[in-house]
């Protein structure tokens, strides 16, 4: 018996949209040197629908630009990835100390996944009541020591944080200073930091209440955020860095950029067929391991956000805020869905891997129609 056809891609961007799961979502499919393919639905804002050029929070896609960043600036030896943290930060606790900055960017310092360091308590309770205050006060509670105790191959939004943290002591300039002068303008992309109320910029109607469910969970009463403003990122810890930083063009390792589906197609494609900024050699490096973790990216779980469909050497990332992109060296392709979720309790993943399906069964087909596609 043959079995049912599954959903379109533009059924599934409609699914999400109609069971409440996103707000607006745009999927696209690429190889290294064309959009083949890209589907819209749903609202940017109100009275306005989202298209394919629509700007999405990267939340934590950020993370592969910044580790683009990170095999750009050890080439040119700027801040190379075997350096010691305590190289870069005299102050660091021991456990941290030894570690290359690279095991920051392949989540093995130990370092805690996340906490809620918007919440002055969290310094005070580990003895730092300077942190949480300053950005000074947070780098200083990072290398304390307070916060190691996770098994190394924890995924951390503070690793990435710190790795930012030295780049920018290293190098004396800011993280989204570096990251738009190294990576975003010699692809040619137009994402922005924390870009403000632009008028491409879509609506995030999310909220930070599975944030209050985790800092609970850590003993911590923090009060659930309502949706950001336009233009901020939707994660607590990025809303308050970036007030610290001044507000607008602020990044964070973690989390601070936007942008269209566009952008992350080219971040891809660059480590699909590595060319106009990135080196094979380095590439080929960044993703060697057998860990959960490569140098900015998760590898292929067929429970994961990448699935069956993708090919056992896939990589990929995901971000909380709902977006998602996938490299398959297999296949070749490209695979981005970027949306703004409204139900931080949704499984993504599942919709994650059925956008892979669809998206890979339509690769069957005699052709993938070039057509720029939208759907409501």
């Amino acid at each position: 018996m043959r079995s049912p056809r599954r959903a379109s891609i533009e059924r599934l961007l409609a699914e999400l949209i109609e069971t409440g799961v996103a707000s607006a979502a745009v999927a696209l499919v690429g190889n290294a040197e064309e959009v083949e393919g890209e589907w819209a639905a749903g609202w940017a804002r109100e009275g306005v629908r989202a298209e394919p050029g629509s700007w999405f929070d990267f939340a934590s896609l950020t993370k592969p630009f910044i580790a683009s960043l990170a095999l750009i600036l050890d080439r040119d030896r700027s801040l190379a990835l075997r350096l010691p943290i305590g190289e870069v930060f005299a102050g660091a606790h021991p456990r941290l100390a030894g570690r290359p900055l690279e095991d920051l960017l392949r989540h093995r310092s130990g370092l805690g996944s996340w906490t809620p360091l918007y919440d002055p308590a969290v310094g005070t309770r580990r003895g730092r009541p300077a942190a949480g205050q300053t950005l000074a006060g947070i780098c200083e509670l990072l290398l304390s020591g307070s916060l190691l105790g996770a098994r190394p191959g924890t995924y951390s939004d503070l690793d990435y944080l710190l790795w930012g943290m030295a780049a920018e002591r290293v190098l004396g300039r800011s993280l989204g200073e570096l990251v738009a002068a190294r990576v975003l303008a010699p692809l040619g992309l137009s994402a922005l930091a924390s870009p403000g109320d632009l008028p491409q910029v879509a609506r995030s109607r999310m909220g930070t209440g599975r944030e209050a469910e985790r800092a609970a969970a850590q003993g911590l009463s923090v009060a659930s955020l309502p949706p950001p403003p336009i233009g901020l990122p939707q994660d607590g810890n990025g809303r308050f860095l970036a007030g610290l930083a001044g507000g607008a063009g602020a990044l964070f390792g973690f989390t601070g950029l936007f942008g269209p589906a566009h952008d992350l197609w080219r971040l891809g494609a660059e480590w699909l067929r590595p060319r106009r900024l990135l080196h094979r050699q380095a590439v080929a490096a960044a993703l060697a391991g057998g860990s959960p973790f490569a140098l900015g990216w998760w590898r292929r779980r067929c429970r994961g956000g990448g699935g069956p469909a993708l090919s056992p050497r896939a990589f990929g990332h995901t971000g909380f805020a709902g977006g998602n992109l996938w490299i398959d060296p297999d296949r070749r392709r490209v695979f981005t869905l970027l949306a703004h979720r409204i139900d931080p309790a949704s499984d993504l993943n599942r919709w994650r891997r059925r956008f892979h399906e669809a998206a890979v069964e339509r690769l069957a087909a005699p052709q993938l129609s070039r057509a720029k596609e939208a759907t409501r």
